[in-house]
């Protein structure tokens, strides 16, 4: 910690002045350069719990001091360029104390996230760039590497660690309501790599490439010391402004067990293409790509994404996603998941089940492609004066049949469950529940199937999303209003909208409100509140209660039964209220605090009740 508190108070105007010295001054100036900025963070949890998961740790009161996520607490970044124009850097990350899903929790203080290095070096030929060392982010494209990004709409209480300070608390706010968009870092869109490096720009005849040869944490072998890889690249030629072709590459390699007999491979070839034009900008990729493992032996499959996406000038806000992705095609570092093969990550102790993701036909958001899956949805955006409406419809179907389950992800409390028990699978009611990076997928039984313990059907899938952002001004204050609504549901025939009735073998509806005032320019207060209901249909498992409950809980208490039904399979209620506070303390430094009341309930499953509180406090500082 001392360290942490040293290493803010060094600046990149203190790096540049020249050492103390007893003898005459320096006639001329250093022929380079070095700066240093980055970051300090702490982060703390205070959890009371009224009731409990019965299988998990079972706490009521539960403290965490840093992050389990393994978000560095600590970045010093070093940059400098020596007079010829080469530059050269370094990148020292202390990861948190606390090393999540590991036996032991209190680790000593390390450089576990490495030590990175980079040099630039700029030349007539073309401008090159090289690192190495620890811990990158790197991002090719949605097939080969691509971290999933959707359509940037989400609740804003909840902190993301890695988001940069604004120059005021309301800012992160005023951004949202003017464009919709969150920068969260490098990490955004992006995969983590411990490897080898290499970019070219500006290279003869409009050509530039990039790879990178190393590990990823999700190519995971049995034992860290076995033989596995990742390698990626990419070369790429522009047309002027309006047309860029690439080709790109992606190999991976691991074993499976000690003796390196059981090995999991994987290669995709795709061509990208991009043109611009003053109204629309138009992105495809399609590529073949071919999975070969121990179990499974896929043989090639295609995949092909493409989106267009309209320009600020054009008076027609229509964006029109598509995507096919063959049940063959596998790639966990795409922008896409992976449902086809579950050997994807050995099951490595607190390793390889971090990274898992719902493999079990998951619904997901618009602008979340799943393989085994095809499908097309549209967005659109409009605005009234203040008031800016965004939202999209959605209509999926899977191209073979599928595990028979369907898994869904809790868009409320999502968090604080995935804090509760981290990177854990199969824990929580009846073993349904499992924790990614800040977030949780539960899993369904379906109860219509094959003699292969396939489903019985194909299913379908229908998304719907409307986001509300309203600004104004409250006895000179600023003020602003978010609304998010979701609609997902999986049945067995297409359909144009989410299906509510009992026709849905899962359907899922969540809203979120968000709002935030500004006190000062230094303070902000930020008021949150979430419901969401999960309700599954006699394809689905029964409860064990015993007896059945009201699908709909309002016309219940309004004594409307002719306006609901009762079921005794999934009825899942989740909701969650909170109001936080982000302070400004100092130039580059700012306070955040969190308090939320939560509760997951389902009044058909004896063991699925959960209730309680959450406080969270970060600060966070950048040099």
């Amino acid at each position: 910690m001392l360290l942490g508190c040293a290493l803010t108070g060094f600046s990149a105007q203190d790096s540049l002045k020249a050492p103390f010295k007893s003898g005459a001054p320096l006639v001329r100036e250093s022929s380079s350069t070095i700066g240093f900025t980055g970051f300090y963070r702490f982060l703390g949890f205070v959890r009371d719990q009224q009731e409990t998961f019965p299988n998990n740790s079972g706490k009521t009161t539960a403290i965490l001091v840093g992050d389990a996520y393994r978000e560095p607490m600590l970045l010093l970044r070093m940059n400098g360029r020596t007079q010829e124009g080469i530059g050269f850097g370094a990148d020292f990350m202390i990861n948190s104390v606390y090393k999540g899903p590991e036996a032991q929790f209190t680790q000593a203080l390390t450089l576990e996230l490495g030590l990175n290095l980079r040099a630039d070096l700029d030349t007539r030929f073309g401008d090159f760039s090289f690192r190495s060392g620890g811990m990158s982010w790197y991002r090719q494209s949605r097939l080969t590497v691509w971290g999933n990004r959707s359509l940037n709409r989400f609740s804003l209480f909840e902190r993301r660690p890695q988001t940069p300070l604004t120059p005021t608390p309301g800012g992160r706010y005023s951004n949202y309501y003017a464009n919709g968009l969150l920068d969260d870092g490098v990490r955004y869109g992006a995969r983590a790599f411990q490897g080898v490096f290499l970019q070219g720009r500006r290279l003869p005849g409009g050509f530039s490439v990039k790879g990178v040869l190393g590990k990823s944490g999700f190519n995971r072998s049995y034992l860290a010391q076995s033989d596995n890889y990742t390698g990626c690249f990419q070369l790429k030629r522009t047309f002027g402004d309006s047309l860029s072709i690439a080709y790109n590459l992606l190999g991976s390699h691991a074993d499976l067990d000690s003796l390196t007999d059981r090995s999991q491979r994987y290669a995709i070839h795709t061509l990208e293409l991009q043109k611009r034009t003053d109204r629309w900008t138009l992105d495809v990729e399609a590529g073949i790509g071919r999975y070969t493992g121990p179990e499974y032996d896929l043989g090639a499959g295609e995949a092909i994404v493409l989106q267009l996406r309209p320009t600020r000038e054009n008076p027609l806000p229509i964006h029109l996603h598509a995507y096919r992705i063959s049940p063959q095609f596998v790639n966990v570092t795409g922008n896409f998941l992976n449902t086809t093969v579950l050997e994807i990550f050995p099951n490595v102790g607190g390793v390889g089940q971090t990274v898992r993701t719902p493999y079990r036909s998951p619904m997901t958001g618009l602008g979340a492609p799943v393989n085994n899956r095809q499908g097309v949805s549209v967005n659109a955006d409009v605005e009234l004066g203040r008031l800016k409406l965004n939202g999209g419809l959605g209509v999926f179907g899977e191209i073979d049949t599928s595990r028979a389950g369907v898994s869904y992800v809790h868009q409320v409390n999502g968090q604080t469950l995935s804090r509760i028990y981290l990177f854990a699978q199969d824990w929580g009611p009846y073993n349904a529940l499992n924790s990614m990076y800040r977030g949780v997928f539960e899993n369904v039984d379906i109860l219509d199937t094959s003699a292969t313990g396939m489903a019985g059907f194909k299913k379908f899938f229908s998304t719907a999303e409307l986001q509300a952002k309203y600004e104004m001004e409250l006895g000179g204050r600023e003020v602003h209003f978010f609304s998010l609504s979701r609609l997902n549901s999986c049945q067995r025939s297409p359909s144009l909208t989410p299906v509510l009735s009992r026709e849905a073998v899962l359907s899922q509806f969540s809203q979120e409100f968000d709002a935030s005032l500004s006190l000062s320019e230094d303070a902000v207060l930020v008021l949150g509140y979430g419901i969401e209901r999960v309700i599954g249909n006699e394809a689905t498992n029964l409860g064990d209660a015993g007896t059945t409950s009201p699908t709909s809980v309002l016309f219940d208490w309004l004594g409307a039964e002719s306006l609901y039904h009762r079921n005794a399979q999934r009825n899942q209620r989740n909701r969650m209220f909170g109001f936080g506070l982000d302070l400004r303390v100092g130039d580059r430094a700012m306070l955040f605090l969190r308090h939320s009341r939560y509760r997951y309930f389902d009044p058909n499953f004896i063991e699925n009740h959960l209730s309680g509180s959450e406080t969270m406090l970060e600060l966070k500082m950048t040099f």
